[in-house]
């Protein structure tokens, strides 16, 4: 006996739980590198310019 299909129950809505988790998910990882990237390179910025110490050019 094949399984009855019954409207608006819980496992019909499975493909948009997946997509839906997964794009969220994805947003609270780009959120959270760019916090700790920002975080991190707060002490690079230099009127509102990064400065990466290892790509200066130093005179001599």
């Amino acid at each position: 006996m094949g399984k009855r299909y019954v409207p608006k129950t819980y496992n019909n809505r499975r493909l948009l739980r997946i997509v839906l988790g997964t794009a969220v998910s994805f947003l609270v990882v780009v959120v959270v590198l760019f916090l700790l990237l920002f975080f991190l390179l707060e002490g690079y910025f230099e009127d509102g310019r990064l400065i990466v110490p290892w790509l200066t050019d130093y005179p001599g």
